[in-house]
This record gives C-alpha cells, sequence and structure tokens, in this order.
C-alpha cells in the first residue's frame, strides 16, 4: 500500500507538470538554480539565481535576482539563514530594483520510510531604489510532504506543499503558492527540479508556473 502511494504520487507530480503544459498559454516560466557549500558539519554557503518569464517556453524574461547567504543547522532538525538578495523586476515605465534582507529558519523530520516533512518561516526586508515602491516587510510559511521511490534505475523525489504569504502594507495573508513536483538526482552533488506553482494573490488573477532548475551541493 505504501509503495502504491508511493508510485501515485510521483505519477501525479510528473504527469500534471507535463500535461500542464499546452494548457498554460498565458502561464510563466521559472527558472531556479541554487549552489550549497558545506563549510563543516554545521555551516554553509547558499547562493541562488532566478529568473522569470511572462511566456511558458521561458521567453520574455522580466524579473532577475541573484541571492548569498549562510546557513547553520541547529539541534534537533532545525536550521537558521541570513540571505542578500538583489532583484531586478520590468515595469511597463521602469525598472524596479530592490534590496532584500531574509531571515530564515526551518525544521525537518521523518514521518515513516522515506516521507519526510518541513516548513520554512521566511522574514523578508524588503526596500526598493529611488522609493519607486514602499518598503515593507513580507512573511512567508511553507509546509512541504516529500517522499523517495527508484523506478529501476531512476530515482524520483516528489513533493507537494503550500505556502501563504502576508506583510505589513496588506496587514493579512494575501498571496498563496501551491506546489507540485518532484526532484531528479542527476549525480551524487546535483538533482533536476520541475514543479507547478498555482499562485493566487488577492485582486489579481492567478498564476500558472512551470518552475525547473538546479541544485548542487557540495
Amino acid at each position: 500500500m505504501k509503495r502504491f502511494i508511493k508510485v501515485t504520487m510521483a505519477a501525479v507530480s510528473v504527469w500534471s507538470t507535463a500535461a500542464l503544459l499546452p494548457l498554460m498559454a498565458d502561464g510563466q516560466g521559472w527558472i531556479n538554480n541554487s549552489l550549497s557549500l558545506k563549510i563543516d558539519s554545521r555551516w554553509s554557503l547558499k547562493f541562488t539565481n532566478e529568473a522569470r518569464h511572462n511566456e511558458i517556453t521561458f521567453q520574455d524574461a522580466f524579473l532577475r535576482n541573484w541571492q548569498g547567504g549562510v546557513v547553520v543547522r541547529l539541534p534537533k532538525n532545525f536550521y537558521a539563514a541570513v540571505l542578500y538578495k538583489r532583484e531586478t523586476t520590468d515595469k511597463p515605465l521602469f525598472i524596479l530594483s530592490e534590496n532584500r534582507l531574509t531571515l530564515e529558519t526551518g525544521w525537518k523530520t521523518g514521518l515513516a520510510e522515506k516521507w519526510d516533512l518541513d516548513w520554512r518561516f521566511r522574514t523578508e526586508i524588503r526596500g526598493y531604489d529611488n522609493g519607486l515602491a514602499d518598503n515593507h516587510l513580507r512573511f512567508r510559511f511553507r509546509i512541504r510532504l516529500r517522499t523517495k521511490i527508484s523506478v529501476g534505475a531512476l530515482t524520483i523525489k516528489p513533493f507537494i506543499g503550500t505556502e501563504p504569504f502576508a506583510d505589513t502594507l496588506a496587514d493579512r495573508i494575501n498571496r498563496n503558492r501551491f506546489y507540485l513536483g518532484a526532484s531528479f538526482p542527476l549525480g551524487r552533488h546535483a538533482e533536476l527540479v520541475i514543479n507547478y506553482i498555482r499562485q493566487d494573490t488577492k485582486g489579481k488573477e492567478a498564476l500558472d508556473i512551470i518552475n525547473s532548475g538546479i541544485s548542487l551541493s557540495f
């Protein structure tokens, strides 16, 4: 029964992502790459790079960012991180540039054989150049369920998650992201991540997003 659930979850993660591609003419394509460098048993450096595109075919980029910071492992499967991000977004009349400081903490636990549950909480201090947008704080809480299965020589790690957002401008939860996808190890230090994101924001149309990227860890 457990194996059936794992296979079903993997199939839904991969097949739903593939099936959505031809249906998401108005969707967006995001690329997220990351690099983690271990310093010792507790400390590591983390770097990310992201590009968002108005087309599901990853054309017409409108947002770009890079991020770097330090991560520390804490007792009982907790961790904490401090990260700096520089982001630019193409607006109709100007380019919006942001400096973002992120304070992050998280936790992970095993639920059963090959099943993991993790959560991540972020406080983002968002500041914009030249007063082109209002500086504010944003809060994000992601909870995610993951498993791992083997199909012949291929290992698949499907996941499902949700992440509500709130900020000091709206003073309430005003956005949610739903995640469904899988990661595919490419070797000892790399994996490919492909997933579907449904983003619902109060007062805006929902976004359908295909997100992909390479995650490196040394």
